[in-house]
């Protein structure tokens, strides 16, 4: 069965997202998995997609065009090699990273991942604005190869936190991602 990855972006607007699944719902494609969300008001989209019959992502780009065309949107569509991972790790770790926001902070909590032998498998981040009583917000799920860097990842995280007076949670019992939703 063919896979393809889809990513989209444009300026925010009522129907897209019925009008991009109707279109893919239309060739036959189902949707594995998708992630949706509106960042500063520019909706941007990725979904991976089982498309029967489908031998390029031209032809999908081709059934969206338009629907792409009268949202505005900038799309691309990839092929997903067969021999790539779809498994979901299950031991997961939640990193939360709260407190004023400063250049670089993702940056250094990433590296600190990578050092520890870990892989980011999601990430949200909001930056709160300057009149704001919430504090800017990072939130990450990642996966460690091996258990035991979980406390050296702990230390750097938390001394990295107390460098940028920021508040540093790390929980050890985090649900693995959904998978498989069928659109």
């Amino acid at each position: 069965m063919a896979r393809f990855s889809l990513h989209a972006v444009g300026q925010d607007r009522p129907g897209i997202v019925a009008l991009v699944t109707q279109a893919l719902a239309e060739l036959g494609c189902n949707l594995e998995d998708s992630r949706m969300t509106i960042l500063h008001g520019q909706f941007a989209i990725v979904l991976v997609l089982e498309a029967p019959g489908v031998d390029n992502g031209m032809a999908i780009e081709e059934a969206l065009t338009p629907a792409i065309e009268e949202l505005a949107l900038q799309l691309f569509v990839r092929p997903i090699p067969d021999e790539s991972a779809d498994e979901v790790p299950n031991d997961l770790i939640g990193i939360s990273i709260r407190g004023a926001d400063h250049p670089g902070t993702v940056a250094r909590v990433a590296r600190a991942v990578q050092a520890a032998g870990g892989n980011v498998v999601d990430l949200v981040g909001h930056v709160a604005d300057d009149s704001s009583d919430t504090p800017s917000l990072l939130e990450l799920v990642v996966a460690l190869e091996d258990h035991d860097a979980l406390e050296p990842l702990r230390l750097e995280l938390s001394q990295l936190a107390d460098q940028l007076a920021m508040r540093c949670e790390i929980s050890e019992t985090v649900a693995p991602r959904i998978r498989g939703s069928r659109g």
